[in-house]
């Protein structure tokens, strides 16, 4: 019975009506360039949506897709030990409370409170240094809107 009450207040984390509320089209604009389309609401995996942004012509030379989510189950602690086995981690500044970038997912996952989000971006082809600055600066604005 406790197992399930645990269970039931990790899904009860404070998340927007949609994860398109986490970023703008125009935050997303300012992250990566180029002509961004309005968010669509993906829910491939049942529980966990997440929010597509087309990005074309961007200011990495190639199109693709900006992405951000609430991690709903994950909290202060779990996000702890997603760093901490994350294998090559990079801390990031400046962004929520505590943040790291995944170079091998080319995302951000950031803690604000016990809330758990995401910002990711695809660009297949694109410089992996550019990549990170920008998916940096959508995630910045993703903790905002937390």
């Amino acid at each position: 019975m406790l197992a399930g009450l645990v269970a039931a207040l990790a899904l009860t984390v404070a998340a927007p009506a949609s994860p398109c509320k986490l970023a703008t089209t125009a935050q997303v604009k300012a992250a990566f360039g180029g002509t961004v389309a309005a968010g669509k609401v993906d829910n491939s995996i049942p529980g966990a949506p997440t929010c597509h942004f087309k990005v074309t012509h961007s200011n990495l030379g190639v199109g693709g897709d900006a992405i951000v989510f609430i991690t709903l189950g994950q909290s202060a602690a779990t996000y702890k030990l997603a760093k901490k086995y994350v294998p090559g981690a990079v801390t990031v500044t400046g962004v929520a409370t505590a943040a790291f970038y995944n170079p091998h997912t080319t995302s951000v996952e950031l803690v604000k409170g016990n809330t758990v989000a995401s910002a990711q971006g695809v660009f297949f082809g694109a410089s992996a240094a550019r990549v990170k600055a920008d998916v940096i600066a959508l995630a910045k604005a993703v903790a905002k809107h937390l």
